[in-house]
């Protein structure tokens, strides 16, 4: 997924999501991702749900996908700033895993 936004040709001049809101996106977009893998669909009935969900995602949050496409490919052009979103992913998803392990 995240690599066919990657070879979009953006200009990166366009408006982009901030740090704190690709943030909040990618952890939506990758715990909605594994929810759809446990669901253990055939991949073209999982890639159909998956559109859904990141569909829902991109209207709940009020982005285009148009926005994130641009915001990704302009984050792509600067790897620390990328790497540091990443790491806040991570981190939150970690947290939220070892709070559910905790729960269990």
């Amino acid at each position: 997924m995240l690599a066919a936004i990657a070879c979009d040709g953006s200009n990166s001049s366009k408006k982009i999501m901030s740090e704190t809101d690709m943030v909040a996106y990618l952890i939506q977009l990758h715990i909605a991702e594994a929810q759809v893998q446990n669901l253990r669909l055939k991949k073209d009935s999982s890639e159909v749900v998956f559109k859904i969900y990141e569909t829902h995602l991109l209207a709940k949050n009020g982005f285009s996908d148009t926005l994130f496409i641009n915001s990704y490919n302009y984050y792509l052009q600067y790897p620390k700033q990328l790497e540091s979103i990443y790491e806040a992913v991570v981190d939150s998803i970690s947290v939220r895993k070892s709070k559910d392990d905790l729960l269990k």
